[in-house]
């Protein structure tokens, strides 16, 4: 069973319906008949070539004829009781919803708290067993990151990147390691389009790409030796939520090798608050979210770069996570941070002749422009017969005092109509009770009647008629 320690939930897989044991019920009917069967032994009519459905039809009619009996019944209900108090105690026999037994759950549980506790106790150590802060700032470390094309249901990672990278405080970052990692056969049937939905809007990488290594012994060799070699590896640091990914991926380049080494992966926040004597690891977790750098080019491997997607390349956020690290520290170790050290490079030179030629590469990117964009609030059709002479007023010449000319176009009646909501258009509709007249049908009212404008009520201010 793997063990994995993330974020507190236990990795017990579930058990299938043929795996998952019967759970073996006792009645107290089955305790009369044990009794009924020593008796048979005794008195020699029993003899072990009979079945247990002979034995049930042998002592069947003597339990229904008694089963009345409080007193028969006792001694039976009360070895039923003593079995199933023991029975609860026995978690190898209580099953949890998914068919697990609490057994199995109990003993995951304390895996995970002995793997945290040596995790706790091995990194304090390493941070107390230099003398002094210079000796800590000089002390080496290993930061890793692994990206993977998609999760299955059976919690397994299939990866396509990995980068490592060897840091100080004092010297800043040292060297790094980074491999395109083949996932071979490790893409269950029907995950392919997960895959490529997934790669679109983070690494861009896909099951088909071209430049995957599939020699495992080879990432393994080179990493190990980028490690420092040796029997005994020096723990990888990741962050808390990329625990189980770096556990899973490194399995898997280990099984595929066949190599009998094993990676030890330890937590990052932890680390940082060792490193920055915080009280607390939530302190360290929040400042190692911040990721103030994951925007600046040239930290990420050759591919990206070229791809203008360097903030999901997996050396990129190696680099982006011990800069935030080092700016953390700074103060507490009096640190000189040096640009393309402890921080991002001033400037990013680009070399178009060593560019990697993407154009003949299988990858997949997120370039589709969103059309679903909402009409903006207070956009309204605009009517066919719109005369925008009609929009236009002077409101400094208002009077709200009634005039001879007002009396002429008096208002229109009001009462059972429906008033709409003001849109700042005129509706358009056939009966309009404030649709413009047209004067031009009567010329001579129109040359003894001076144009005024009449506001309307009940309608919206920015609406005037002629």
């Amino acid at each position: 069973m793997d063990v994995r320690l993330s974020d507190g939930w236990l990795r017990v897989p579930a058990k299938t319906n043929n795996s998952k044991k019967k759970k073996a019920m006792k009645t107290p009917f089955w305790f009369f008949m044990m009794e009924e069967k020593r008796r048979l032994e005794q008195e020699g009519k029993w003899n072990d070539k009979k079945t247990m459905e002979e034995l049930v039809q042998a002592t069947i009619p003597i339990w229904k004829q008694n089963k009345t009996d409080p007193g028969f019944l006792a001694p039976y209900i009360e070895q039923h009781r003593i079995w199933k108090m023991n029975r609860s105690k026995n978690l190898e026999n209580v099953f949890d919803s998914l068919g697990r037994p609490l057994a199995d759950i109990e003993r995951e549980a304390q895996r995970v708290r002995k793997r945290e506790d040596d995790m706790n106790t091995e990194v304090e150590q390493t941070v107390k067993k230099a003398s002094n802060l210079v000796a800590v700032a000089r002390t080496n470390f290993f930061l890793a990151h692994f990206n993977f094309l998609c999760k299955t249901e059976r919690d397994f990672y299939i990866p396509c990147e990995g980068a490592v990278v060897e840091f100080s405080l004092e010297k800043g970052i040292v060297k790094c390691w980074q491999e395109f990692l083949s996932p071979l056969d490790s893409i269950p049937i029907g995950y392919k389009y997960k895959c490529i939905q997934s790669s679109r809007v983070t690494h861009n990488l896909t099951p088909e790409f071209e430049h995957y290594q599939t020699d495992y012994s080879k990432i393994m060799d080179s990493l190990v030796m980028f490690l420092g070699g040796g029997d005994s590896l020096p723990p990888l640091y990741v962050m808390p939520d990329h625990m189980d990914t770096a556990d899973c991926i490194t399995q898997f380049i280990i099984n595929k090798s066949s190599s009998k080494l094993n990676f030890k992966i330890f937590s990052l926040s932890k680390l940082l608050q060792e490193l920055g004597h915080y009280p607390s690891i939530h302190i360290a977790q929040a400042l190692m979210e911040e990721d103030r750098y994951s925007h600046h080019a040239g930290l990420g491997c050759q591919f990206h770069e070229s791809l203008s997607n360097p903030h999901h390349c997996s050396l990129s956020i190696c680099k982006r996570m011990f800069f935030t690290l080092a700016s953390s520290c700074s103060n507490l170790y009096r640190l000189h941070l040096k640009p393309g050290r402890h921080l991002p490079p001033d400037q990013v030179e680009e070399n178009l002749a060593s560019q990697l030629q993407i154009t003949s590469l299988s990858y997949v990117r997120e370039e589709r422009i969103n059309r679903k964009v909402p009409t903006p609030g207070g956009v309204t059709s605009v009517p066919a017969q719109f005369d925008p002479k009609l929009m236009v007023t002077d409101k400094s010449k208002e009077s709200t005092s009634p005039t001879k000319n007002d009396e002429d176009f008096p208002n229109p009646p009001v009462t059972n109509i429906c008033l709409a909501k003001s849109t700042g258009a005129i509706p358009k509709t056939s009966h309009n009770p404030f649709r413009a007249r047209d004067v031009r049908e009567k010329p001579s009212v129109a040359k003894t009647r001076a144009t005024h404008v009449k506001s309307v009520q009940g309608w919206g201010d920015n609406i005037r008629l002629l």
